[in-house]
């Protein structure tokens, strides 16, 4: 028996391998739902995986292992610092060794078509150059190290709503797609080269893209020449055969169309041998690429300080500064400078969103608690919580529950169908089970239940929430008596994981203090799911009555006292998550009518959490200060506190436009994918192009444009010149510009380059569109030439429908570089 050797040649070793060892190949693992399948008795050893660029997660879906916690990916993007983020993808690698994960499931390379998506915040920006670019430095980041990434989800992924079904109505060899959705993976490709590519759940022009010869084979392979691995989703292969022929890989986490199905597709003829070897020769370069990466072990949580440094400066960098009026920021003044802190973010800080984008952070920073530690005087620091700011009731604590025997915590029963005895029992001190994560050993499906008990003893008298996540029907006795029962809620395994609002059940009950109530639940299983993990899970959860009218009033009080009110607001990973969208984009009315008290009696300054644009039309003008602080990490509050006492000048620029209102969006009225009458749901990009600030809308519908960001100092331009080199193959723009501090401290200015089409142009296009970026930081007083190179067939191609080729229209362009302009002629 030949045994597997890095060294050896490929042709050899699928010359040792059968064809069921090949297959085998070809999907994940069933034992872990992580790796990429290997031959062990032949010495190829499985590679394993891992979720995000966010921070590394464990094994365990719902593993409580930390990891260090980086900004979100708009945040990140937010930086326009190409250099940071190859930092970044550096110190990833860190972490990834620590989980033993060779191939990282990222950067998504999705687009910000809509606010309402439930992953923006996992993407970069709304233009594709600045998501391809900046996509890339992370790929080389973690590629230098010897480790693989792993871009998703290609293509088309931009909503979250029906996303295993919907379909995409657009040509990949039309403009729409080929301009800004494709784009932004030929910009990525252009300065990176992936190790691995996810297809992305949904059909474009009919055909899921796992099943697409036009997007994977024509497109990434021939065209692009992309020569990496291509792999599923989870659970996101949807044929034998026309996945292999489309290109694709590797089906993962498991071998639901591959294994048998594929054997016995080869032996018919359907799929040819050659096919099979070049997908395995495809898996056996990751390895190679990825050997220095493998590691065996327990995973394990290790904290380093070049990481942690790397993470704060992301969030430095990232955060932006949107309103800044009367120089409210940074906060300056004498030793009794009295603050009020208000929101409960500033006690529980948001780090990241939902989803497989979210981790477990190593530390969690407390944003009062370091603000109290800078600021002159802690003592002039006062603090409210206000409303609540939550979209489900949170688990019931484990200080007020105690089991029959004395315990902290709940007790389990686990049944089987017909069992009247259990046949295990366990105390858990959270009151929380998810048995599809980890199913206990002897459970059967269906037909099983669950029972859990334990007394909750309130800490205050009134009308209280009991509320069940859950997975399966169920009925709830408190002291014996049934108080409520349910169906198992309509729900996939995807909105299980990751939707909890939709498993979620409430019940109101008048409760005294200090009184012990004797709670049973009971749960049945469901019916399996075919193909994928059956969603089984129980979670007790509990949140005390109180007065959002008398929270305001409170936090109202100590703004009156203070010279300035920071006011910690917007959403956390409960509204912003891979499994869903949001349904509005305005803040809850509560947080609304908090922040409007509160601007009417104290000075402001809003911080605002979130991954995705914000309607704040209804306080914008009532407000002093407002700051999009995104998901910013582990370091974030650190980097917040910074900004906000001016230690650090505020850099960051948005990758994304905020319209004003929902309705103001080039994708209203076209998102999320609606039902097409027949079943099938369907997505239709009808604003095409205009995406973003590429849509010609007025001005006056825009609250912030693409690229704002402010400053506590200031910048001019000066003398720009363009020149075209035409000896250079391709033809190559030089821009060059003068750049000035003009203002009294240091500061970070980002130098980005539009470029806008001559008037007589053959198909419509935008106005302007940005073409290249970087970024300069600059002493107080200090001036620097810029010079940038930009190639022809970036700044001046555009796709042609009916060549269905990239073309060049001649005429007059304009080069637009902060105030500056010029021109040159083509």
């Amino acid at each position: 028996m030949t045994l597997y050797s890095e060294d050896m040649d490929t042709q050899e070793i699928l010359k040792s391998l059968t064809l069921e060892e090949k297959v085998r190949l070809l999907s994940g693992t069933p034992s872990d739902f992580v790796s990429i399948s290997g031959i062990p008795e032949k010495k190829i050893t499985p590679l394993k995986t891992a979720d995000s660029i966010s921070g590394i997660r464990p094994s365990e879906f719902d593993g409580a292992l930390t990891t260090a916690c980086f900004p979100n990916t708009a945040c990140i993007a937010s930086t326009w610092n190409t250099e940071l983020l190859e930092r970044m993808g550096r110190e990833l690698t860190r972490q990834a060794k620590t989980k033993h994960a060779q191939l990282i499931l990222g950067p998504t390379i999705n687009m910000h078509r809509d606010p309402r998506a439930g992953r923006n915040f996992e993407c970069f920006s709304e233009d594709p150059l600045l998501s391809g670019y900046m996509g890339a430095a992370i790929v080389n980041g973690i590629q230098s190290q010897g480790f693989g990434a792993c871009a998703k989800h290609f293509v088309c992924n931009d909503s979250e709503t029906q996303r295993r079904y919907y379909n995409v109505d657009e040509s990949p060899y039309g403009r729409t797609l080929r301009e800004i959705y494709l784009a932004a993976w030929s910009f990525l490709l252009k300065r990176s080269n992936p190790a691995g590519v996810m297809t992305a759940y949904n059909k474009v022009d009919g055909k899921f893209c796992c099943d697409s010869e036009a997007i994977v084979e024509d497109i990434l392979r021939k065209e692009w020449g992309y020569k990496g691995i291509v792999m599923s989703d989870w659970f996101g292969t949807r044929s034998t055969v026309a996945s292999m022929k489309a290109g694709v890989d590797v089906e993962m986490p498991v071998p639901v169309f591959r294994g048998e199905k594929l054997v016995k597709a080869v032996n018919n003829g359907e799929i040819r041998q050659d096919q099979i070897d070049a997908s395995v020769s495809r898996l056996l370069d990751l390895r190679r690429r990825t050997r220095n990466a493998q590691s065996e072990g327990p995973e394990k949580s290790e904290i380093f300080v070049q990481t942690n440094e790397i993470a704060r400066q992301l969030a430095q960098e990232g955060i932006i500064l949107l309103k800044n009026t009367k120089e409210t920021l940074p906060i300056q003044g004498s030793n009794d400078l009295r603050v009020a802190v208000v929101g409960e973010y500033a006690k529980n800080a948001v780090f990241t969103g939902g989803g497989s984008a979210s981790c477990n952070p190593q530390y969690r920073q407390v944003p009062l608690d370091l603000l109290r530690e800078t600021l002159p005087n802690p003592d002039c620091v006062s603090y409210a919580a206000g409303v609540r700011l939550r979209r489900i009731i949170p688990v019931a604590p484990p200080e007020i529950i105690t089991t029959d025997q004395g315990q902290k915590g709940v007790e389990i029963l686990y049944f089987n169908a017909g069992g009247d005895k259990p046949f295990l029992t366990e105390i858990l001190e959270e009151a929380t089970i998810n048995l599809m994560a980890q199913r206990k050993p002897g459970l059967e499906l269906p037909g099983s239940h669950i029972e859990m008990s334990t007394n909750l003893v309130p800490k205050t008298t009134g009308t209280h929430t009991l509320a069940l996540q859950h997975s399966g029907s169920f009925s709830v006795r408190v002291d014996g008596i049934e108080v409520f029962k349910g169906d198992a809620p309509d729900i996939t395994t995807e909105q299980f994981l990751f939707n909890l609002r939709k498993l979620e059940s409430r019940v109101e009950l008048p409760m005294e203090a200090g009184k012990s109530y004797n709670i049973r639940i009971s749960m049945q299983s469901r019916q399996p799911v075919v193909g994928e993990p059956t969603p089984y899970g129980l979670t007790l959860a509990f949140e005390e009555q109180y007065s959002e009218e008398q929270a305001i009033s409170q936090a109202v009080e100590i703004a009156k006292m203070s010279d300035i009110t920071i006011i910690f607001a917007g959403r956390s990973e409960q509204y912003e998550s891979e499994g869903f969208d949001l349904e509005e984009i305005t803040l809850p009315v509560n947080q609304v009518a908090m922040i409007k008290a509160l601007a009417a009696v104290s000075k402001t300054a809003v911080l605002l959490h979130c991954g995705t644009p914000i309607d704040i039309s209804s306080f914008v003008d009532d407000v002093d200060a407002i700051v999009n602080m995104h998901f910013p990490g582990q370091e974030g509050p650190q980097a917040m506190v910074d900004i906000l006492t001016g230690k650090v000048n505020p850099s960051g620029r948005l990758t994304t436009t905020w319209f004003k209102t929902l309705q103001d969006w080039p994708s209203f009225g076209n998102f999320p994918a609606r039902d097409n009458n027949d079943g099938n749901f369907v997505i239709k990009y009808a604003e095409g192009l205009a995406v973003g600030y590429r849509a010609p809308v007025s001005t006056a519908r825009v609250q912030f444009p693409f690229g704002h960001g402010l400053s506590y100092t200031s910048f001019s331009y000066e003398g720009l010149r363009v020149s075209l080199d035409e000896s250079s193959s391709p033809t190559v723009l030089k821009v060059s510009v003068r750049v000035t501090n003009t203002g009294s401290v240091p500061g970070k200015e980002v130098v980005q380059v539009y470029i806008s089409p001559p008037d007589n142009v053959s198909d419509w296009r935008p106005s302007r569109e940005l073409k290249e970026f970087t970024k300069v930081n600059l002493s107080a007083g200090e001036a620097r030439e810029v010079s940038i190179d930009l190639d022809i067939d970036t700044f001046s191609s555009h796709w042609s429908d009916s060549l269905r080729a990239w073309t060049l229209d001649k005429g007059e362009y304009t080069v637009e570089v902060g105030s500056q302009r010029a021109t040159f002629v083509i």
